[in-house]
């Protein structure tokens, strides 16, 4: 399957991102990344990476998928790369290209996922991940007095630090992820973290909002 790009507000199939990736010193791919202005900041910062923002909502990426293609001058990047798919169909293009994964405040069956230690999305973000070791950076929340009825819906388990050590860190082991760094963030790192979610939830009610940093072993 071809990736598909989003350029503007156009789907553009490309058969091979080897092109694309060329004299770029790393790849980057932000799963989940909603509007993509995650990714699209970061590029800025660092314009020898290559970042691609993965999601299966075009239309949420249309701001900056139409600002990327405008002249330097007006906000254009050459370096952001916005692909219409979700980790549970990731492109066969994609397999092995990133250095470096983010998964930010993940919702949906994305969410689930990820804890609930789904084999088939941890597969594919290992599939994602370059050999012979890729960094993983997660953050996620939800809780009963935010988020009940989502909860109840998908079956989510009550989080906490020790579900995470006891739970998600023997499973994530088990798929080739080493889970090397866990804690929480506060509302005022969730404003500064640079996407529009994140900057509602900052403002927000006070709420505990897990961070992973992990390492995928693919020797």
């Amino acid at each position: 399957m071809a990736l598909r790009i989003l350029k503007g507000k156009k789907i553009i199939e490309q058969a091979d991102l080897s092109g694309i990736a060329e004299g770029f010193d790393s790849i980057a791919v932000d799963i989940g990344t909603g509007d993509g202005r995650f990714v699209y900041n970061l590029a800025k910062k660092n314009p020898g990476t290559l970042f691609i923002g993965l999601d299966p909502a075009a239309e949420n990426m249309f701001e900056y998928s139409s600002r990327i293609i405008k002249k330097p001058s007006k906000g254009g990047l050459p370096n952001v790369l916005y692909v219409v798919s979700n980790i549970e169909e990731l492109p066969d293009e994609l397999s092995g290209a990133a250095d470096n994964i983010y998964i930010n405040l993940p919702w949906g069956s994305l969410l689930e996922g990820v804890v609930k230690a789904s084999d088939h999305v941890l597969c594919n973000v290992v599939r994602l991940a370059k050999p012979p070791e890729a960094s993983l950076e997660m953050c996620f929340t939800y809780s009963e007095l935010h988020e009940l009825g989502e909860m109840d819906r998908r079956e989510l388990p009550e989080l906490s630090l020790d579900y995470i050590r006891e739970t998600l860190v023997p499973l994530y082991h088990e798929k080739g992820i080493e889970i090397k760094q866990l804690g929480t963030i506060d509302n005022q790192d969730l404003r500064e973290h640079g996407t529009q979610w994140a900057k509602r939830l900052g403002f927000g009610r006070s709420r505990e909002v897990y961070r992973i940093s992990a390492a995928i072993n693919k020797k």
